[in-house]
């Protein structure tokens, strides 16, 4: 993994205040989740993005601050989730309609929680010394990986069954 200081989501301030087009917002993204994506976005995927309804449309093929919010969790959580649940969760980031705040929430959260497991991760590996290093890493995020995607799963489950009672 690439040090710390490398990996960070950038907040609503960092996106252009200008709108985008296609080519534009796609470069943007994969610049922004450069580390922490396998794969880079296409214009397929958005597209297919927009039709599945996780992604708002475009106004006139250009997109805004909003659109790039959204691409960027849809992005980081469409290898954890399936897109039915991807949908969801972009549902409830941004439930409060003030997508300034919402978003930079989410950044907030996943910056923190990323530097306490890379800080947590360091630190376990330097006292377990009966294990190949990058081998109890790979077992600790694996570990980690499973134990909280399948509390996410819980989590959003819940929450979408509350918020559809309250309707």
């Amino acid at each position: 993994m690439e040090s710390k200081t490398n990996l960070s989501l950038p907040y609503w301030n960092d996106f252009p205040d200008i709108d985008l087009y296609m080519d534009q917002l796609i470069n943007l993204v994969n610049r922004y989740l450069k580390g922490f994506l396998p794969n880079p976005l296409t214009p397929s995927m958005v597209n297919s993005y927009v039709k599945k309804g996780l992604l708002q449309r475009p106004e006139k093929k250009k997109y805004q601050r909003q659109h790039l919010a959204e691409l960027m969790i849809i992005s980081l959580f469409k290898s954890v989730y399936s897109l039915e649940l991807v949908k969801q969760v972009v549902q409830l980031v941004f439930e409060q309609a003030k997508p300034q705040n919402d978003y930079d929430n989410f950044a907030i959260l996943f910056n923190q929680e990323l530097n306490l497991v890379i800080n947590q991760n360091n630190t376990a590996v330097s006292r377990n010394e009966s294990k190949a290093p990058v081998l109890h890493q790979i077992e600790g995020y694996t570990i980690r990986a499973a134990i909280y995607q399948m509390l996410g799963q819980r989590a959003i489950k819940a929450e979408m069954s509350a918020a559809l009672e309250d309707k």
